[in-house]
This record gives C-alpha cells, sequence and structure tokens, in this order.
C-alpha cells in the first residue's frame, strides 16, 4: 500500500506548512541537468591541471578559477583533478574533478556547500550506477552523498556530462547526524579492520583523519579496532555496541551485496568514511564510490553477461606497476593474466585479492588454462552470497557470528528485496535518469563508450552488463538465497495509518523542564499514541527526521505499545542509555517526523520554529490538528496539563529502592478516588489498580530489575505525582 505523507505543522493552533531548505537543495535537485562553466585564465588550462595531478598526487593542488553554476557566478574558486583508478583507467580527457569554493578564499561557499566532486562516470556506461546504489542506501535508512547531473564546460567547451556527488566533510555530517566535531576517518588503503596492535602509526597508512588531527581521535580509532578483534564471543555483542553503530552497517552490507560492489569493504576493503559522533561516541560508517557496482565495468570495449572482455593494451602503464604496489614486472605472463581477469590489479591497486588470484593460477587452481577469460570479473556482476558468515573481512565475520545481528541482517535483506531494490522501483528510475542525461551523454565530446552501448547499459545489455539485465538477476538470485535462510512473511507490514499516531513532541526541552528522561537529562522527546484497542508490536517499525531515509532508525525487537496508551522516545542519540533513544535529534528551527511501517508512512508532519518547553499535540488526542500548548508527557492532550497541583496531602512511594513490593500511601484519596499506574523504562504500562482507600501495595514478583516509574492519577486522569522507582533482583 502507497501513502501520501501527511505535512502538519501548526503555530498558535492555525495549521501552515512549512518548507525547510537545507544546504545543497539546489544543486542536488536532481530533476534537470545543471550547468557547470569553470573558467581558467590560463589557455593551456589541461595541461595545467594534468600535471598538477600527475607530479604531485595524492596531494593535488589546486587551480584557481571562476565558477557559474546555473548562471550563479562565483569567483576565486578552486579545481583539481581527483580519483585513481578513474583516473588512470580513463583513457581520454574525461577526468573526475572536484570544486572548492573554501579552498582561496576562506568561509566562501555556494549553496551552503564547501566542496562539490565531479565524476566522470568512469566505469559505468549509464552513468547511474552511484546514484542508483545511494538511493537504494538512502532508502534502506542510510546516510549516503547526493547527487546530480550537470553539463561541465572548461573555458567555454562543452567537457562531457558529469555527476556531481556530495562531499563528506564537516557540512554533510551537520546535516546527517546533527554535529561536525566527531572524528572523521576516511579509508585510503586496503584493510580487512584487522588488529595492527597499539601503535596508531600502522592504521595512519591506511585512514586518514579527515577532521582536526587529534591524539584522542586516533586512539578512540585504535580502541574499535581492539573490541572488533580482541573481545570474547561472550563479551562482543554488548561492548561493540558501545562503540558501533551495527545496525547502520547491516544496512550498509545488505546494499554492497544486493548491488555486488565489489570494490568496496566486502571484497578489496576499501572505499568508505567512518565517523565517531560527538555526541552517541559510536562510529558510523558512510558509504563511498559504487561506479563499479551493479556490472560496472572497467573498459570501454567491454563484454556482457557470458561475452569477451579487455585486453591490457600495456601492462606497463598500469598503475599498480607504475605505484610499485605490484611485486611483479610488466613481462610477467602471469600478472598479465590477473589483470585482464580483475583489472582493479592493474588500474587500482595490488591488494589481497590480485595476489590470491596471481597465486591460483601458480598453483594451478585454474586447471592449468589461466582464468576463465571469458566472464572477467569486472564485465559481469561480482556475486556475494547473502549468507557472508566465515567472511575473511573481520567486520563482517564478527558481526554476523552473533545470533541477533545475523536476524536483523537477514530481516534488513527482507526489507530491501521488498520496497526498495525492485525492479518496480528501480526500473523507471533507471529509465528516467536515462532520458533526463541522453541528449547530453550523446553530445559528450569526451564519453568513452558509443551511443548504443550507452542504450544497452540501461537496458538488458548487448555484449554489456545492462543496469536491467543486472537487476533482474540479482533480484531472481537473492529472494531465492534469501528464502532459504529466513522466513520474510515474519516481518510484513500490519499497520495502517494512524493506528499508531505521533501524538506529542518537544524539540526543545531544556533546564528548566521537569520531564527528564531515565538518566535524568533534559532532552527532545516524542509521544506515540495507540489509536486502537489491540497492543501492537512495533519491532518492524521506524522513526525518522529525514523523508529520504525512513528506515534511519529502528524500534528494538518487542517493541510493543499497549493498546490506547502512550510511549516515549527520546530523540537525543544516546542509544545505550535505558528506555527508548532514537539516533537523531530534533531541529528547533523546524524538522521532519516520520513513522513508517515497510512501505507505508503510518504517520508523519513537518514543523517550523519551536519554542522552549512547548509541544506540538494532536488535539482531539491521537487524531486531531497539532496544536502549541504546555506538555501533557504521557497523557492524553485534551487535559490542561501533565500535573496538577490541586492536591493537597503528602504522598509516600515506597520503599525505593524496592525488591518484592512497593507501597503507595496517600495522606489524603481524592473524592471520586484515584489510579496507580506502573511502567516501565520504555512506557510500557505493567499494572493499573484503582485505589479505593488511602493505602494500596503493588506486587513486583514477576518484574526483573531496572527503573520504573509509579504514575498517581485522579478520577480525571490528571496526573498528582510521579515517582521514578528502582527495582533491584
Amino acid at each position: 500500500m502507497k501513502n501520501t505523507f501527511r505535512l502538519y505543522t501548526v503555530i498558535l493552533g492555525i495549521l501552515i506548512s512549512f518548507v525547510v531548505v537545507g544546504q545543497g537543495e539546489l544543486i542536488f535537485d536532481d530533476s534537470y541537468v545543471h550547468e557547470v562553466r569553470i573558467t581558467i585564465d590560463n589557455v593551456d588550462f589541461w595541461s595545467e591541471l594534468s600535471q598538477n595531478y600527475l607530479n604531485n598526487y595524492p596531494d593535488v593542488p589546486y587551480t584557481m578559477a571562476s565558477a557559474s553554476i546555473d548562471g550563479e557566478v562565483t569567483d576565486s574558486v578552486g579545481i583539481r583533478q581527483k580519483g585513481f583508478a578513474s583516473h588512470f583507467g580513463s583513457q581520454g580527457d574525461k577526468k573526475s574533478m572536484k570544486i572548492d569554493f573554501n579552498h582561496f578564499v576562506d568561509g566562501k561557499k555556494y549553496d551552503g556547500l564547501k566542496k562539490i566532486n565531479l565524476n566522470n562516470g568512469f566505469g559505468d556506461p549509464a552513468i547511474q550506477r552511484d546514484k542508483l546504489c545511494y538511493n537504494i542506501m538512502n532508502k534502506a535508512g542510510v546516510d549516503a552523498p547526493r547527487t546530480s547531473y550537470a553539463r561541465i564546460y572548461l573555458n567555454n567547451q562543452y567537457w562531457g556530462l558529469y555527476l556531481l556527488v556530495e562531499q563528506v566533510d564537516r557540512t554533510f555530517l551537520k546535516d546527517n547526524f546533527g554535529n561536525s566535531n566527531g572524528n572523521l576517518f576516511k579509508n585510503v588503503g586496503n584493510s580487512e579492520l584487522e588488529w595492527m596492535g597499539q601503535d596508531t602509526s600502522q592504521y595512519q597508512q591506511i585512514f586518514e583523519l579527515k577532521t582536526d588531527l587529534n591524539v584522542e581521535a586516533w586512539e578512540n580509532f585504535v580502541e574499535l579496532m581492539d573490541v572488533l578483534n580482541n573481545t570474547g564471543d561472550g563479551d562482543f555483542k554488548e561492548e561493540i555496541s558501545k562503540i558501533f553503530d551495527v545496525d547502520l552497517y547491516l544496512k550498509v552490507l545488505a546494499v554492497d551485496i544486493a548491488t555486488g560492489n565489489w570494490d568496496s569493504y566486502i571484497e578489496h576493503g576499501r572505499n568508505f568514511y567512518m565517523y565517531q559522533d560527538a555526541d552517541s561516541r559510536k562510529f558510523n560508517w558512510i558509504p563511498w564510490d559504487y561506479n563499479f557496482a551493479l556490472g560496472g565495468t572497467f573498459g570501454s570495449d567491454f563484454g556482457g553477461p557470458g561475452g569477451g572482455g579487455d585486453t591490457i593494451e600495456d601492462p606497463a602503464n598500469c598503475a599498480t606497476i607504475l605505484d610499485g604496489s605490484c611485486p611483479y614486472p610488466a613481462t610477467d605472463s602471469i600478472f598479465q593474466l590477473v589483470i585482464n581477469q580483475d583489472p582493479f590489479c592493474c588500474n587500482s591497486s595490488w591488494d589481497g585479492v590480485c595476489q590470491a588470484a596471481y597465486d591460483d593460477i601458480v598453483n594451478g587452481v585454474n586447471g592449468g588454462g589461466g582464468p576463465d577469460e571469458g566472464n572477467p570479473i569486472s564485465n559481469t556482476l561480482s556475486e556475494f552470497p547473502v549468507d557472508m558468515s566465515n567472511s575473511e573481512k573481520v567486520l563482517v565475520n564478527r558481526l554476523l557470528a552473533v545470533p541477533e545481528y545475523k536476524e536483523r541482517y537477514y530481516q534488513g535483506f527482507c526489507r530491501l528485496l521488498d520496497d526498495n531494490f525492485t525492479t518496480e522501483r528501480i526500473f523507471p528510475l533507471i529509465e528516467q535518469y536515462g532520458d533526463l542525461i541522453r541528449e547530453d551523454v550523446i553530445a559528450d565530446p569526451n564519453y568513452e563508450w558509443t551511443a548504443e552501448q550507452f542504450e544497452a547499459d540501461l537496458d538488458q545489455g548487448d555484449q554489456i552488463s545492462g543496469l536491467k539485465w543486472v537487476f533482474e538477476g540479482q533480484v531472481a538470485s537473492l529472494t531465492a538465497q534469501l528464502n532459504e535462510l529466513f522466513d520474510c512473511s515474519s516481518i510484513v507490514t500490519t499497520l495502517s495509518p494512524l493506528d499508531v499516531s505521533i501524538n506529542e513532541f518537544m524539540a526543545v526541552n531544556d533546564s528548566l523542564s521537569t520531564i527528564k528522561d531515565p538518566a535524568g537529562e533534559t532532552d527532545d522527546w516524542i509521544e506515540l499514541y495507540n489509536n486502537t484497542d489491540a497492543d501492537i508490536d512495533l519491532s518492524n517499525a521506524f522513526l525518522s527526521d529525514n523523508s529520504d531515509n525512513p528506515e534511519k532508525w529502528q524500534f528494538p525487537v518487542g517493541t510493543t505499545i499497549r493498546a490506547n496508551d502512550y510511549m516515549i522516545i527520546w530523540a537525543d542519540k544516546d542509544e545505550d542509555q535505558e528506555g527508548l533513544h532514537a539516533d537523531f535529534k530534533l531541529n528547533r528551527d523546524g524538522d521532519f517526523i516520520m513513522l513508517t511501517e515497510g512501505t507505508d508512512v503510518i504517520d508523519s508532519l513537518t514543523f517550523g520554529f519551536q519554542e522552549n518547553n512547548l509541544t506540538y499535540s494532536r488535539i482531539p488526542n491521537g487524531t486531531g490538528d497539532y496544536l502549541i500548548k504546555d506538555p501533557t508527557f504521557g497523557y492524553n492532550n485534551e487535559q490542561e496539563t501533565a500535573v496538577i497541583d490541586e492536591y493537597v496531602g503528602e504522598i509516600k512511594v515506597y520503599p525505593n529502592p524496592a525488591t518484592q513490593y512497593i507501597d503507595v500511601d496517600l495522606e489524603k484519596l481524592p473524592k471520586a478516588g484515584a489510579t496507580v499506574t506502573l511502567t516501565n523504562g520504555i512506557g510500557q504500562t505493567l499494572s493499573t489498580t484503582k485505589m479505593s482507600s488511602r493505602f494500596i501495595r503493588i506486587d513486583l514478583n514477576n518484574l526483573n530489575g531496572g527503573i520504573f516509574l509509579v504514575t498517581i492519577q485522579d478520577e480525571e486522569s490528571r496526573t498528582i505525582k510521579t515517582e521514578k522507582v528502582i527495582v533491584f533482583k
């Protein structure tokens, strides 16, 4: 079932719609092809850019230029060539580039951005693989770079159709994590994330700290490696969850396998960032560089499904020979077999996979006939099994060895194949993007393929691993594998719109507020209300603050909201604390909240600027429009306030801490009696007792230890007192 988003916001009781415009909204509008004109004073500008790259890689200097983007001129920007495989593998002048608005004039930005990447589409005749994969990542709940298309002109010469890709920098971090003062690491070598000892310099050869250099950042990184590699199986689940966002990576892993992304961590141990969030202190995986996914290839004369592939014309020009990473001479016949089987080993890096291929040939693994040259790895979709247990990659192997993580991974794969990685969703995107860029691709003077190959790559392929061919094959293969491993019917959609509503929220809960989470902190919070007469399992539901990333935060397995009851989620990114804590915060200047299950939007709203300690609350409760009012935290929004002060008399809740029982003693019983409710740390009601006298005893023998709330209400469901009680067992 498909639902349109319902966008609600109310100021002083009036329903008004807000549009929150973020950084990069203009340049990453992908509904049209942008126009970027770069002007460089030097007439021999391309030679300058090329020599700057060849003589200085990887620290390539910028050349000063002016940039006109969709008619808006920005002077004194920096431009340079970028990339490695995309640079050396591209035979013509269409090299990937980077524009830095901030390089020569500190603080200069365009559309709120400091940098933009101009990707040449190397290995991707359709110029869609990065774009499609990031789209799939976003829908799966992974923050990935935004993209759009642009015609690039250099000194008024049409240089070609490029894919604009968002830079992973502080702006990206702030937009996606709510902070940018954490530690951002970029993988610049090949790594299985193996243990290399306590010496931080060992890791600095493979990872680059992109944020401010500090000793603590590298110490934290080594701590992650230590936990990942050296923690015993019994303690691993608890320890890794404290320092690494496991659920996020399990989503990335599913997409990497689905898209056959061999130029990534799962095969070559490369092309990713990790960000240690300044708030949660957890490391978060950020995907990068997907032009070789979905059947991407190195050559312009490439084979298709079962077809023939390129022969490297001059092995002496291989980047791995020129940079010395390959230990064999270019004349080595086995080296030549390997690079024709896997051009990555020529154009990018001589890693463990390349060496293993070399050794296999030497040892006769291929039956003495060498690699299967009729089906080179780069020319067809590299298949990775859904069950990646016992992977050589440390992170994958250890996470999937934990039964709960493996189940979450399978659940995520089910959702991926149900509403994301499907021909019904992706085929129209392929056609839409193809129609959008076709004219500019055909006119591209530096396009390395033919118009016929462009069309073939959009479809089933003709001597090419076409995108639609890849998707059809992968969907069938992955579905068959998953059916043998997991019952996807166990996570089918069960909710209808507004069965559970976003009933109330507070985006600015400051120190003057009396509403605190179980840790005693005044954090942002979201209240859900179950509008039905049945308990609802939210295990397969998600909350998000980003419509492009609906699966940002998933409710823990077993989370149930009782019939006609409330549930509080703290939007504070403190997922390790007691209770339900989402991995995002609310923005007081305006934001978006969405509750989803499967493909269905259960409830959503957009809101504008928020005042301190006031809430947006649905009136009537659970179903009405949003009004700004005082909070009614965990209670009916139609009552005046959450806590009344008319009650006169002492209230005792004891013992505290407790073990077997809690006594509630009222000095004065309200005329119509009172109700005592016991709830746990995530807002679930455990018992409700009507008080007909001043004293009751609540039995705790059936409860485990933890922190609980005892709430006493009068006959009109107004709260007289709420007491936090610690129970020891």
